[in-house]
């Protein structure tokens, strides 16, 4: 595998972090592996601390590796696309609260994320260090809000503090007349939400999007939350086959909400609810599973249930950290406490569930079920040692 377009570092800007960049990073099977988090922030006014303190964990990365027995060539060439990344002064005022950095020998990813590290770090390891993403795109606090008008189609990721816009698949229809061919010749919204209100196409225009936002972009648990005008939202749910949908929505012109940069407050009053709720029945039905050796907390029992795909719904402590490393076979390998060079077990441990579709909420520890930093809801029964 080679440097790619998608992952090539744009001069001024940086996408945001998706799940399916973390997907791509779990599949990682070369070495060395350097991953850099940095908080930032959208202020202008603090451009230069946030590039003095990436400055700071590329200098840190560069000592881990001349610790490292590799080819002058190969360390040197990590470290030009590292130290490449803001050199557009422009760039640092494209961020939001946090930037993640992904460099191996074949590949170079840079996003933006919604949601700040706890902290900088720069860590050299044998594979990518994840968690600070993970925790980004597996927050309980995360959800989606849907966009739909007869004009226009918008996803946006979301939690209590960010609202960011997905970038839609190209096969996502953009609006009533994309979705059925028509070309759209109303001559303002009003009129057009009006019409579309009345089209016998209105009901299939729905279904279009419905299908599409589930096939290109429905690999999460997250709620989704409809931002509609109130005509259309129950025609919407009528057709709607995503399981996520939640029963209330936002009944007006979400773009508007948009224009007035209110949609995430607006949208949060509907989700808040909602990604409690979730999270609270997954500890109930984790409590319910561990009667039937269905649930199991010890960190051993986890890691090598995750290896064998057995785990649905995996809960992890926010702040928790093992320092070390989880085997194919499920052993765990546990490295020097606070070393900052090794990996995070709970990292392996998710990425394993991920990669066999399972579901992983990244929680505070007040809300854990459990005191070892983790609870797995399982697909199947531990079967008992020999």
């Amino acid at each position: 595998m080679t440097d790619s377009k998608e992952n090539d570092m744009p001069e001024t800007d940086a996408p945001m972090l998706q799940s399916r960049d973390i997907d791509s990073l779990t599949l990682a099977d070369e070495s060395p592996c350097v991953t850099i988090y940095v908080p930032t922030t959208p202020v202008s006014n603090y451009r230069e601390e946030n590039r003095i303190l990436y400055k700071d964990q590329v200098k840190k990365v560069g000592e881990a590796l001349d610790q490292r027995e590799m080819d002058k060539y190969e360390r040197d060439a990590l470290l030009e696309k590292l130290e490449s990344v803001g050199a557009n002064e422009e760039f640092w005022t494209h961020q939001q609260y946090g930037l993640a950095v992904f460099a191996s020998p074949k590949r170079f990813t840079v996003r933006r994320m919604m949601t700040s590290p706890v902290e900088a770090q720069g860590i050299v390891a044998e594979s990518f260090h994840l968690r600070p993403a993970l925790r980004a795109a597996s927050n309980w606090m995360s959800y989606q809000i849907l966009c739909v008008s007869v004009q226009e189609v918008a996803l946006y990721d979301a939690n209590q503090d960010a609202v960011v816009e997905v970038d839609l698949h190209s096969d996502v229809p953009r609006g009533m007349g994309d979705a059925l061919g028509k070309p759209d010749t109303s001559p303002n919204r009003k009129d057009s939400e009006s019409a579309g209100s009345n089209s016998t196409d209105l009901k299939n225009y729905f279904k279009e999007v419905d299908k599409a936002i589930r096939e290109y972009h429905g690999n999460t648990n997250r709620p989704l939350v409809l931002a509609a005008v109130a005509e259309h939202q129950g025609l919407y749910r009528e057709v709607s086959e995503h399981p996520n949908l939640l029963e209330n929505g936002l009944d007006h012109d979400p773009f508007e909400a948009i224009r007035q940069s209110n949609l995430g407050e607006q949208a949060w009053k509907v989700a808040e609810r909602a990604t409690r709720d979730n999270i609270e029945q997954i500890i109930e039905r984790y409590h319910e599973r561990t009667a039937h050796k269905e649930g199991v907390n010890a960190l051993e029992d986890v890691a090598y249930s995750a290896t064998i795909g057995q785990i649905d719904t995996l809960l992890i402590d926010e702040t928790a950290r093992v320092e070390g490393t989880v085997d194919s076979n499920g052993a765990i390998e546990y490295g020097a406490a606070g070393d900052g060079q090794t990996d995070d077990v709970l990292d392996k441990i998710a990425e394993f569930v991920i990669a066999s579709d399972g579901d992983v909420k990244f929680v505070p520890g007040n809300l854990m079920p459990t005191d070892t930093g983790v609870a797995a809801v399982l697909r199947y029964a531990m079967q008992p040692e020999a």
